[in-house]
């Protein structure tokens, strides 16, 4: 009468195959993300990738602009909020930056308006909840800028 008992495997050896299979995953994934992911250039880390919130809406801050200062206040049924800055660059310039700037977001364009010393961008968003007003006007030998946001109260 031979009956030939099977031997379980061993729990520790089928934990440890286990455990060493979730370290080699996690180490492709990490190499495999560091291969893949996008480089971002040294340029894009310091003054060019500023942005700053406007009321509900991130706005791209011009390069080289040096920010005077926010304000946010109710008004009404809403909120307008402002951003103001400065820029020793040519008007036309600055316009141009924040038209292909906002193209590139969620912003759909109602009027582009030019003229000599500067230009206004108007756009809305949030399914006409906000509305964005950035105006450049040269002063002398620099750039003001401004960009208004009009965040209309959705309770209303």
């Amino acid at each position: 009468m031979s009956t030939s008992a099977r031997k379980p495997p061993n729990i520790w050896v089928l934990a440890s195959v286990t455990y060493g299979a979730v370290i080699a995953v996690t180490i492709l994934s990490i190499l495999a993300y560091y291969y893949v992911a996008p480089k971002r250039p040294e340029a894009q880390s310091t003054d060019t990738a500023r942005s700053l919130a406007v009321g509900s809406v991130w706005i791209p801050v011009y390069p080289n602009a040096t920010v005077e200062g926010t304000v946010s206040e109710k008004r009404g049924s809403g909120t307008e909020s402002t951003l103001n800055f400065e820029t020793r660059d040519q008007a036309d310039r600055v316009l141009s930056f924040y038209q292909s700037a906002l193209k590139k977001g969620v912003f759909r364009f109602d009027t582009v308006t030019k003229h000599a010393d500067g230009g206004t961008i108007r756009s809305v968003l949030h399914g006409g909840k906000t509305t964005v007003v950035v105006t450049i006007r040269a002063t002398g030998d620099s750039t003001r800028g401004e960009i208004l946001t009009i965040d209309k109260d959705i309770r209303n």
